[in-house]
């Protein structure tokens, strides 16, 4: 880690201070960042904190922020400061035109990197100096053109084990047996507040019914992560509505061609690959768009809590699409 930065830097620009570091002189930009992030993660906790966010474009074209909280502190949802100012930011986004249920939060280099299709860059400022208000500043700065973040999933599966008992947002995730930022995005997705300073006891039964109704895995459960799915086709289709959700491909506005489900597939995969993409389109999670002569496909947004449970967890309700499995699921097994 690049060492050197001090507190008084926090008054500066973070792009002007990125690019004074050697890292970033020799070519190594994404060093140069992490250190930025990690000198004003440092100081989250303060009273009015100064906020530093970077912005880019991710590999598939989707615009992302990078923020100054470490990813092992969004899976715990805390401390507060750090939580406080994810949500922040995931309101500001929701405000600036993002769709919250495509909304993916990944790990980059040890921080959040946040996905938000249809982000609006001319109303991204104006929302979180809004959302940010009780922040010393909040920056956003942009990343060079040659730097496309992406990163891995950070596992948001049920309520972090010392959730902050005062977060109105604790109550829901623990009712609920799910993520507190799966919480918030859903909320978001309904039109909800999701820093409201309380919220009402039948809130809860409207979250399960917007598909948020998880519940604990047995003691000795295997592993739900999609790399470690027993089933290479339902570990396909997981792969493959992860990809899409993270490039904002719900709705018929947002569609991709359907040869693009075998993107990453070995050669000797690919029919097994557009045979699930098929098995997909069947089960409805998947709607058609036919677009200059080619076959398009999107994600289809009344599918959307479906799609999660299948990409989160590997369970669908659908049982034609459970017959293409060739193992249990992750829970099951």
């Amino acid at each position: 880690m690049i060492s050197g930065l001090t507190v008084a830097d926090l008054a500066r620009d973070p792009h002007e201070v990125a690019r004074a570091l050697p890292a970033w002189r020799r070519g190594d930009a994404d060093e140069a960042v992490v250190a930025t992030l990690d000198l004003a993660a440092r100081h989250l906790h303060d009273r009015t904190p100064v906020i530093w966010i970077w912005s880019g474009r991710t590999p598939d074209d989707c615009p992302a922020w990078i923020l100054p909280i470490r990813a092992t502190q969004a899976m715990a949802f805390g401390p507060r400061g750090p939580a406080r100012v994810l949500m922040h930011a995931l309101r500001a986004a929701v405000e600036a035109g993002v769709l919250a249920e495509a909304v993916s939060v990944l790990d980059w280099h040890g921080f959040v990197l946040l996905t938000l299709p249809d982000l609006d860059d001319e109303i991204a400022p104006l929302a979180l100096a809004e959302a940010c208000a009780d922040a010393d500043a909040v920056v956003l700065a942009p990343l060079p053109a040659s730097l496309r973040p992406d990163g891995e999933d950070i596992p948001l599966v049920g309520p972090p084990p010392h959730l902050d008992a005062a977060d109105p947002l604790a109550a829901l995730s623990r009712a609920t047996w799910s993520h507190p930022i799966r919480v918030a995005l859903t909320l978001a997705a309904h039109g909800q507040s999701i820093d409201a300073p309380s919220y009402p006891a039948e809130m809860v039964s409207e979250l399960r019914r917007w598909g948020l109704d998880g519940t604990p895995p047995p003691p000795g459960a295997a592993s739900l992560a999609i790399e470690d799915d027993p089933c290479p086709r339902r570990r396909r289709a997981r792969t493959v509505l992860r990809r899409l959700l993270r490039m904002g491909k719900v709705g018929d506005q947002h569609h991709t061609e359907f040869d693009n489900l075998y993107r990453g597939a070995a050669a000797d995969d690919r029919r097994d690959a557009l045979e699930v993409g098929e098995a997909l389109v069947r089960a409805g999670l998947l709607g058609e768009k036919p677009s200059v002569g080619q076959r398009h496909v999107y994600l289809r947004r009344g599918s959307l809590p479906d799609i999660h449970a299948l990409i989160d967890r590997g369970e669908t309700r659908d049982a034609v699409l459970a017959g293409e499995w060739t193992a249990p699921g992750p829970g099951d097994a």
